[in-house]
């Protein structure tokens, strides 16, 4: 039961990994392998922190206020998003598929780790076994990152093509309202 309550715990932290992929997938933006694993492992790191701090951080930094943050950074993600859409000029040619930095990926990895923060104060609060947590939480952020990606690019950017970018935006936007809404 507790490997159950563990997978669940961390499926609910690293969805919006998926809905990153597919709206990086989505504007022809592929996400190798190292790039997912340094956001998977920036992800599992902070959890891992949050979980040894739980205690600690419940009175400093509530759950609600980690929602909260994670989901305004996700609106304003897709407002620019639709924002860089709306201004950006027609272009004639085709844009060549491009890959995420490294740099690009440990930014990404920081922003998607504060709804882990959360996470990880609730899992110690709970006492769910940290290192079972902890890998979970890697293997569910790899795993679902590259599926949003790869849906993103493969299948859904091919059908979409020009509105990549307002479709993306709007992904966002909904997970941060979503997510503002309810607590995942």
């Amino acid at each position: 039961m507790s490997f159950l309550l563990a997978l669940l715990f961390t499926l609910s932290s690293n969805l919006d990994n998926f809905v990153i992929g597919l709206t990086y997938g989505v504007k022809s933006v592929d996400i190798p392998l190292s790039s997912n694993i340094i956001i998977s492992f920036i992800t599992t790191f902070i959890t891992y922190l949050s979980m040894l701090f739980g205690q600690l951080i419940t009175h400093l930094v509530p759950h609600k206020f980690s929602n909260e943050l994670g989901s305004i950074i996700f609106i304003l993600m897709g407002a620019w998003f639709i924002g860089s859409n709306l201004v950006k000029k027609q272009q004639i040619t085709q844009e060549k598929p491009r890959d995420i930095s490294i740099k690009g990926a440990v930014i990404l990895g920081f922003l998607l780790s504060i709804n882990n923060i959360g996470v990880g104060i609730l899992g110690s609060i709970t006492h769910l076994n940290i290192m079972l947590v902890v890998a979970l939480t890697f293997i569910t952020g790899v795993g679902l990152t590259y599926a949003g990606n790869n849906l993103g690019n493969y299948v859904i950017g091919k059908v979409i093509g020009k509105y990549n970018d307002i479709i993306s935006g709007t992904l966002l936007i909904g997970l941060g309202v979503l997510s503002l809404l309810f607590t995942f």
